[in-house]
Order: structure tokens, then C-alpha cells, then sequence
């Protein structure tokens, strides 16, 4: 790795810092703004802070979530963006401030990461910095924030860069490869686990490109292995808790996910360009208002590159990485378009895919990437000219990409109490499988029973608490799903329940006046998991020194 500071980096830093607040420039506006998933955002980030102040850390279980009666979401939804978003809470600025900072760092890094990516595999400082001016300023990049608001997605743009930085340090034998790479991937599992399987055929073909040119074949082999043992460790309070309780889960038994992918094939002319726009895929990704371009001076990179290989203008030392570059980059678009079904009717069987088009990223990351190794083999003069030939043709044709559809000024209690913000999930996939859907088209009532009234109740991320008088014994249901880690207190004892027909938590309660805690807890499992991932962080510290 360069250093900073030594070799004069910061002057391109401070460059793609100006690129990064120009491209950002509609967050720094008061308020917040309409786009697809901005309400849930709010919601999950509102929650995910409220579970820290109830002593969960990370959170999993959300007591008010699905009317009240819970809802596991952090078993399943990232978290890494909000834990950033809990210490800029600490300086008291308030929810709606704090998603749009953790945009504008989103996408501030992910300029850095790609720089430093791509210094590391040219050592040519203005190609690098083309590279990141064009993974900044690209219609996927705006797509993601302003239009989609998908926090997760917009933190793997971090992410990507560096998982490739720490393939190409480890190829060299650099210890710190295996801390960029475990890191990396970790990453990108913490910020959106399903883009993993999108990036997946991009970083092995670069990775078995990297192995085939270096000489230490067993030190790659090693470093990598080490690399995925320590991602494991990192992530595995969100990954073993994920996979193990998937399966207590709707999204265990229902079968209309697995369909999903065959509406979201995109049309090749979309990806060449389409009109831009910010309504919501409706019925089919080919009809719907949501632009695909993958962007014109990406398009120029690629039709560069390819010039060059037929006129043998590529420097030799970097041919194989210009036709790798390509092969993965024809790959990804394949696998966009509904040619490649007949793959994803495959993949479908083993692991869970929606949509065709999240491709978009890393042929995006790709193309930028090849426009540093086009920098990287020209003359010195022509260098610089096709440096702001292809910043220019980036910024112009996306300068309609840079602003949101409408600001927005609604109190944060409108997007507590809407109906868009019962899970914050789709398809509310993720209920508990004996969950009766139902109950959430009716008012929620902390106890359901014949003769029973109830006072004091207090409801957190974590509990649910009240007192109840009955006049006979009998079986009573509380307002909370049954899920593993669910603790039943009676009069402040750990007392059995059973789970009812509704999936409510039931027991038996005596005749009188009784205090009832319904409280999540860790269990063993999970336990077990954040002691690995503390134990993955001190191993990785250890190996950056």
C-alpha cells in the first residue's frame, strides 16, 4: 500500500472529495427526499437506535415491529451502515440528517476505495483517479441513492474496491491483502448479503486471473483461505444467526421469491441507455420507469479498450488484465439479459436471487476500472487528454442524474405509523413461520382472553410488559410471535408457554393479578456467534500491524 501522505495522494483525495460533494449535492438541501425505499430506511434506522438504547447490540428482534407483535429484522437485514449512523448520533444530529450523511459517506469512499484500487493495480496515480471519477459519476451510483435510497447497496460500492485491492496484495504476498480482502467481504455480507452472489463471478475470475500471473501460487492459496476463515469470524454474529434461524422464517416455506428473478431481466438497448426516472418496478424491470443505462463514458471505456487490443495499442503488461477486464464484463451483461435464464433456473435451487440487474455494479466497476488501464497505456500527453475527455463526457451526461424527485419535511411519527412501515420488508418475508398474517389487518392488543383486562403496559425493542387481573384462570395469548430467544416472565419468574394457533406466545394464568414480561434474549447460538466475530476483528487487527 502507498502512503498518503508521502506520495502526494491527497492532492487526487481532496480531487474526488470536490467530484463527491458536486455529485451529492442534492443531500446537503434540509429535509429529506421521496424515493423507493427512503421510509423504510428511516424506519430501520430509527429502530436499530432505539434496540442500542435497550442494551442490543447489534440488534435482532424489534418488539413494535408487524403492529406490535415483533419481528425479527435484524436477524436478516444489514446492519453495518447503521451501527456507522449510531456514532454520528452521539453528536446529536437527528435521524434524517444522519441517513443522508451516511449517503454522502457512502459514496465519498467507495471514490477512495476505487482510487486506491486501482493505484495499487496500474501505480498510475491519474488513471486511478479517472477510475474513481467514473465510478462516482455513474447513473447506477445516483440510482442507488436518489432514487432507490438503498443504504445497503450504496455501502457495497465501498466495499467492492477494496475486496480487489486485497486480491491483488495478496497475489504480491502482502500480509495487509489478507486484512483489505477479510474486510472487504465482510463488508459487503454486513451492508447487502444478497449482492455477494452478484459480485461473486466478478471477484473469482479476477481472483484465478490473479493467481495465473503470480509465481507464489501456495502463498495466494493460503492468503485466501486465511482471507475467508477471518470474513467468516467477522461476520458470523450476522451470518450464523441468519442461516440458522431462516428456517423459523416465512420466507423458509413461501415460493413466490423464487420467481421473482424472471420479471427483472433487463433489455440489452436499456443498458445501452434508457430514460431516466424515478417511478418503482412494478410488474417487469423491461417495462418499468427505473433507467439501467450502464453510462456513456463507462461505454466509451470499454469501446477504448477493445480498440486498443485489436491495434495492439495496449501495453503488453497489460493485456491479460484488459482481456480479463472484458471477459468478466461479458459475463455480467449475459447474465443480465433473459438469454441466461436457463442459469438462473439453476442457481435458483441453492441459493435465493431477485434481481438480474443488481449486475449492474460490478460491470459498472469494471468499466471504470478499465478506463484506468486505457490511462495507464497512453502517451503522457494523451493521458491527460483522455483523462478530462472521459470526466467530462461522465459529468455532462449525468448532470441531470444528480437531483431528487421532491423533498420531503413529514415528522418522524408519519414514518413510524405508515402501513409501508410494518416490517420494512417487501413481501414481510421474514415473520415467524407460525405467524397468522392476519392479525396485522387488526387492532394489536398486548393479551387476548375471555375475562381479562390489563394496565401498566410498556412495550421496547426487546420486551413487552403489563399487568393482568383475571377473574378465573385461564389460557391467555400475548401481542408478541413466538421466535427463538423469546423469554416468558410471570410475577418476575421464567415460566413455560406454548405457541397458539396465531403463533402468539399462550400460557395458562392464574386467577388474580399477575405482572407478564414477554423479553427477547440472546441465545446460545447467537451468543456464541458475536464472541467469533470479536474474536475475527482481534485476529484482523493483529495482522494489519
Amino acid at each position: 500500500m502507498l502512503n498518503l501522505r508521502k506520495s502526494k495522494n491527497w492532492v487526487y483525495i481532496l480531487g474526488i472529495l470536490l467530484f463527491s460533494v458536486i455529485g451529492t449535492k442534492a443531500l446537503f438541501h434540509p429535509g429529506l427526499f421521496t424515493a423507493h425505499d427512503i421510509w423504510n430506511q428511516v424506519v430501520r434506522f430509527y429502530y436499530f437506535s432505539q434496540a442500542v438504547n435497550d442494551n442490543q447490540f447489534p440488534p435482532y428482534w424489534i418488539s413494535q415491529l408487524a403492529k406490535g407483535f415483533g419481528y425479527p429484522l435484524f436477524f436478516f437485514s444489514y446492519s453495518l451502515p447503521w451501527t456507522i449512523g449510531i456514532l454520528l448520533l452521539k453528536f446529536r444530529i437527528d435521524v434524517y440528517n444522519v441517513i443522508k450523511i451516511l449517503f454522502f459517506l457512502s459514496y465519498l469512499t467507495s471514490g477512495i476505495a476505487m482510487y486506491f484500487f486501482v493505484l495499487n493495480l496500474l501505480k498510475e496515480r491519474l488513471a486511478a483517479f479517472t477510475s474513481s471519477i467514473l465510478y462516482l459519476w455513474l447513473p447506477y451510483h445516483f440510482l442507488i441513492i436518489f432514487v432507490g435510497a438503498s443504504m445497503g447497496i450504496a455501502f457495497v460500492f465501498t466495499f467492492l474496491p477494496i475486496i480487489f485491492c486485497g486480491i491483488i496484495q495478496m497475489g504480491r504476498n502482502e500480509k495487509i491483502g489478507i486484512t483489505l480482502f477479510s474486510l472487504g467481504l465482510s463488508g459487503v455480507i454486513l451492508s447487502h448479503i444478497m449482492h455477494l452472489l452478484f459480485l461473486l463471478p466478478t471477484i473469482l475470475l479476477f481472483t484465478l486471473w490473479t493467481f495465473i500471473n503470480e509465481y507464489k501460487k501456495i502463498n495466494i492459496i493460503k492468503n485466501i483461505s486465511i482471507g475467508l476463515f477471518l470474513t467468516i469470524l467477522i461476520s458470523a454474529f450476522y451470518l450464523i444467526p441468519a442461516l440458522n434461524y431462516n428456517k423459523s422464517t416465512k420466507a423458509h416455506i413461501e415460493s413466490g421469491f423464487s420467481e421473482l428473478y424472471k420479471r427483472n431481466f433487463v433489455n440489452f438497448s436499456q443498458i445501452l441507455y434508457s430514460k431516466w426516472g424515478f417511478g418503482p418496478i412494478i410488474n417487469n424491470a423491461k417495462n418499468s420507469e427505473t433507467s439501467f443505462q450502464l453510462g456513456f463514458a463507462q461505454w466509451i471505456s470499454i469501446i477504448l479498450l477493445i480498440i486498443a487490443i485489436i491495434t495492439k495499442k495496449i501495453s503488453k503488461n497489460y493485456l491479460s488484465l484488459s482481456l480479463i477486464l472484458l471477459i468478466i464484463f461479458v459475463i455480467n451483461i449475459f447474465l443480465m439479459l433473459d438469454y441466461s435464464e436457463f442459469i438462473w433456473r439453476i442457481l435458483i435451487k441453492y441459493v435465493p436471487i431477485d434481481f438480474p440487474f443488481r449486475l449492474l455494479l460490478p460491470s459498472a466497476f469494471i468499466t471504470s476500472t478499465c478506463a484506468g488501464v486505457i490511462i495507464a497505456s497512453s502517451q503522457k500527453r494523451l493521458k491527460i487528454i483522455l483523462s478530462i475527455f472521459l470526466i467530462l463526457i461522465a459529468i455532462y451526461t449525468n448532470r441531470n442524474h444528480i437531483n431528487i424527485n421532491l423533498y420531503t419535511n413529514y415528522p418522524l411519527s408519519t414514518y413510524l405509523d405508515s402501513e409501508l412501515s410494518l416490517t420494512t420488508n417487501t413481501f414481510n418475508e421474514y415473520l415467524p413461520i407460525q405467524a397468522n398474517t392476519k392479525l396485522l389487518d387488526k387492532p394489536w392488543k398486548e393479551v387476548f382472553g375471555n375475562y381479562i383486562s390489563s394496565i401498566n403496559t410498556k412495550q421496547t425493542t426487546n420486551s413487552l410488559s403489563f399487568d393482568i387481573s383475571l377473574k378465573e384462570t385461564e389460557r391467555v395469548s400475548i401481542g408478541q410471535f413466538y421466535f427463538p430467544g423469546q423469554t416468558l416472565y410471570l410475577d418476575k419468574k421464567i415460566s413455560q408457554y406454548n405457541v397458539d394457533k396465531d403463533g402468539l406466545i399462550s400460557f395458562i394464568a392464574p386467577k388474580g393479578r399477575h405482572s407478564v414480561i414477554v423479553k427477547y434474549q440472546e441465545t446460545f447460538l447467537i451468543k456464541f456467534s458475536k464472541f467469533l466475530t470479536i474474536l475475527g476483528i482481534l485476529i484482523t487487527l493483529l495482522l494489519f500491524k
